[in-house]
């Protein structure tokens, strides 16, 4: 009896230890924070050009903040020095300082990009003006 409790304590400790593994905190393409609760969709990473530059995007799903406000306040603390711009409609995308990566919150949906090499100030400007956009183009 005492060895079958030692093997079900030691199974549950293991299990445990998977799914805490399997849960990651951080969103692999970009390396920025991923909140609790969310989750990849199945559309696969896409890749397009960017101000001459590689970028990809990744789309995630989930339903972990009570509104947006929390969203933002999330992903505010979570990046830090992040560069913050609220689109009109209330999106808001948080930059990399460095422009490497970036991140478009949305309530339900969130955007995750990386850029190779990072985007420069006056192109992460551009791509804060609409971020959702394949186009570098200034106004």
């Amino acid at each position: 009896m005492k060895h079958a409790i030692h093997n079900l304590a030691l199974a549950v400790l293991l299990l445990g230890t998977v799914g805490a593994v399997a849960q990651s905190a951080t969103e692999p393409m970009s390396g920025l924070p991923l909140p609790p609760g969310f989750k990849r969709t199945a559309d696969p990473v896409k890749s397009y050009t960017y101000c001459g530059k590689s970028a990809s995007v990744a789309a995630y799903f989930g339903d972990g903040f009570a509104d947006e406000d929390h969203e933002k306040a999330w992903f505010a603390h979570a990046v830090p020095r992040a560069i913050p711009i609220t689109a009109v409609g209330g999106v808001t995308t948080f930059v990399k300082p460095d422009g490497t990566a970036a991140v478009e919150t949305g309530d339900e949906f969130i955007f995750y990009f990386r850029f190779s090499p990072g985007l420069s100030p006056a192109e992460i400007k551009i791509f804060q003006a609409a971020p959702a956009a394949k186009a570098c183009i200034a106004d």
